[in-house]
């Protein structure tokens, strides 16, 4: 992980940039405050790694070094892995059900496009070890394609990565926080234009030092109108300064204000530009007119003026572990069992050293010439039998019952500090002796570790929200996604800003940001695939979906395999489709005998009784 590397002292005082020293000003105490919880992070990662040293009682390093580790952390931590990623689920405030289902279908989309199995795989170790992870939310307009500019990126930010607002403990509630990142010259100067190549971190008998990496300071804040800006520096060189950061921006000349084509001005020949807010941006819209006269509805396109959206959330988002009033991170896992840890380090030590120092001690006769050695088969001369029976071998065998005892004691209650049973690790469990008292244990267990999981799942609902905001300021070109319907088959639709613009009282264009973000439990548990399986297979031969025997059951059946993704189920929801084609046309066919034959029945009938008719008149 490793603490951020501190930056190369700027020797000529007064050439340094005004905001730079404001804000390194700023930086240092605020490193200050939060140096004490970086500490502890590094020192949990120790325990979590197994490289942590003994203390004695009294909080000092032990002079003795550990030479067996029982990782008990590492365990525990690993544990409580959860590969499942939360899926959104949105609630439109206004009602407006397909707005909320197509912002729902595009996050979906891009939880598949973003690499989140491996952030979530991140996450779920930082979390519990350091007390919290972050997400880091950008806009990067250098992704082209043919058709759309920008996309969404969400990266993993560590602890040590950031410097919190002293005395703030909720991110969004903060005037101001710093991320800190090792990133590289060239990186620099493609991103964002800035030669750095004389800048360099200052410690250069670090081991990890690297005249190819610097520290990249940044710093959101908030601006005298509580817009978020941004600026960011290397040492003493400025890579941003942007005021209002989130809202539209645009090059233009310093001199005559066109807009920025080349290096030099096209108007007026100036190589000074300076970014200019932009406050509206012109759309088409469709818009349906009625002929007052006839009634004809005609569809026609409009341009309107609406005000850009800008985000009003800081990018960052915390995934805490489990929640402290005081702490802008969470209560850490290692924290709580570093102490069973340590003991356990030295009762491991100890036990290994009994064991070693343990062995057989050989009594021979001075007149017996023996010498030692690791062959298997040693020969001793004897002059007599009495020699023989002055060779002796006692062993010295170390009792290590006490220590064994200690060292499960101290491994339960780390076990039992945390929440982990037996039952929840997939190992024997004695006290649940049937399956039933397993799954009770197991759920039992999974309840007091719930609150991580809705910390997990709130930090989501929170990701979804600015992810959302992103589209609705930056994604000018509709945008491609897919679903599946009810009868499975996959749709492609857009996701266009414009479907969000509603108009209020005064006429006025506004988009529509209104929803509630949270995350869809249900689609979660579909995330488990085998199991999903096994509950449609269930439900299918118990009958739910109707008579296992029908063609049109067969056909439900596959679809929601299918929809599942269970290997084969498209095949066979493609024959059960062209048996149930062909049972539908080989009835409709029965049908249209049977009513050839009712028909000629009726004639027949009425025929015949016609004949009567006639033959009863002749009678008369």
């Amino acid at each position: 992980m490793g603490i951020f590397k501190k930056n190369k002292e700027i020797k000529n005082v007064a050439n340094v940039n005004p905001k730079i020293a404001e804000w390194e000003e700023k930086l240092a105490i605020a490193t200050q405050k939060y140096e004490p919880i970086l500490k502890e992070i590094e020192d949990n990662y120790e325990a979590y790694k197994g490289t942590r040293p003994i203390y004695s009682s009294d909080g000092k390093k032990a002079t003795k070094k550990k030479t067996s580790v029982r990782k008990v952390t590492f365990e525990l931590i690993e544990s409580q892995i959860d590969t499942t990623i939360p899926q959104p689920k949105v609630t439109s405030i206004k009602g407006n059900i397909n707005r909320a289902q197509t912002i729902e279908y595009y996050l979906k989309n891009e939880l598949d496009r973003l690499p989140f199995e491996e952030i979530n795989d991140e996450q779920s170790r930082m979390t519990p070890i350091a007390g919290a992870s972050l997400f880091l939310v950008e806009w990067d307009n250098s992704i082209k394609t043919r058709n759309t500019i920008g996309k969404l990126v969400v990266k993993n930010l560590s602890p040590s990565e950031i410097v919190p607002q002293p005395g703030v403990y909720k991110i969004q509630d903060m005037d101001y926080i710093f991320i800190k990142l090792l990133q590289t010259k060239i990186y620099i100067k493609e991103r964002y234009g800035k030669d750095v190549d004389d800048e360099s971190n200052s410690d250069q008998n670090d081991p990890t030092h690297n005249e190819d990496l610097v520290t990249h300071n940044y710093v959101y804040y908030k601006n005298k109108e509580g817009k978020i800006s941004l600026f960011s520096w290397v040492n003493n060189v400025v890579i941003q300064d942007i005021d209002n950061y989130f809202a539209r921006k645009q090059e233009v000349c310093k001199v005559c204000g066109a807009i920025k084509l080349a290096d030099k001005c096209t108007e007026c020949g100036s190589t000074k530009f300076e970014l200019k807010t932009l406050e509206k941006e012109k759309l088409t819209i469709p818009q349906m007119s009625v002929n007052p006269l006839t009634g004809e509805q005609t569809l026609t396109e409009i341009e309107v003026e609406v005000p850009y959206y800008v985000p009003n959330k800081y990018p960052i988002v915390v995934r805490k572990n489990a929640s402290e009033s005081d702490n802008v991170l969470g209560n850490s896992d290692v924290n709580a069992i570093k102490d069973q840890q340590n003991d356990l380090n030295i009762y491991m030590t100890k036990i290994r050293e009994k064991l070693l120092k343990g062995g057989s001690i050989v009594t021979i006769p001075e007149s017996i010439n023996f010498k030692a050695t690791d062959d298997e088969l040693k020969i001793i001369k004897v002059k007599n039998p009495a020699d023989l029976s002055m060779i002796k071998v006692e062993t010295m065998q170390p009792n290590i019952s006490n220590d064994l005892g200690l060292l499960e004691l101290n491994y339960n209650i780390a076990r039992q500090t945390i929440g982990i049973t037996d039952s929840f690790q997939g190992r024997r469990d004695t006290t649940a002796v049937s399956g039933k008292a397993k799954e009770f244990a197991a759920a039992q267990t999974a309840g007091r570790l719930n609150s991580k999981i809705t910390m997990k799942d709130f930090a989501f609902s929170q990701l979804f929200e600015i992810m959302f905001q992103f589209m609705l300021a930056y994604a000018d070109e509709p945008r491609y996604y897919n679903y599946q319907d009810d009868s499975g088959q996959l749709q492609y639709k857009l996701f266009d800003k414009r479907l969000f613009l509603d108009k209020d009282a005064s006429g006025e264009y506004y988009y529509d940001d209104e929803f509630i973000f949270a995350t869809d439990v249900s689609a979660t548990l579909s995330k488990d695939r085998r199991a999903m399986w096994e509950e449609t297979r269930l439900n299918f031969t118990s009958g739910a979906y109707g008579n296992p025997q029908d063609i049109q059951t067969i056909v439900m059946f596959w679809q929601m395999m299918d929809s599942l993704h269970y290997p084969g189920a498209k095949q066979a929801l493609q024959f059960a489709v062209r048996r149930a084609e062909e049972q539908q046309r080989l009835a409709a066919q029965q049908q249209e005998i049977e009513n050839v034959q009712r028909e000629q029945k009726i004639a027949v009938d009425a025929l015949g009784k016609m004949n009567t008719n006639k033959g009863t008149a002749r009678n008369m």
